[in-house]
């Protein structure tokens, strides 16, 4: 199963993540525009909320590069 780059990710790549609605997609990208990368699975729950991300989400999720993210990131 291919994984999503969650940091690299557009807003269409974020929806094709199971469990990831319009609300919880903007607020990954307004995250890594204003904190940049999301570094692992603790960082992504305490940005949607812990309930938020389950284990399903997880399996579809890839936090690699943590060290670069989308184009909206600061300095990019």
């Amino acid at each position: 199963m291919d994984k999503t780059r969650i940091n690299l990710a557009n807003s269409q790549e974020l929806l094709e993540i199971p469990g990831i609605d319009q609300t919880r997609r903007d607020v990954i990208m307004l995250h890594r525009s204003q904190s940049g990368p999301i570094n692992d699975a603790a960082e992504l729950a305490a940005i949607l909320g812990r309930e938020s991300v389950t284990t399903d989400l997880l399996a579809h999720v890839d936090f690699a590069p943590a060290d670069s993210t989308a184009p909206e990131a600061p300095g990019a």
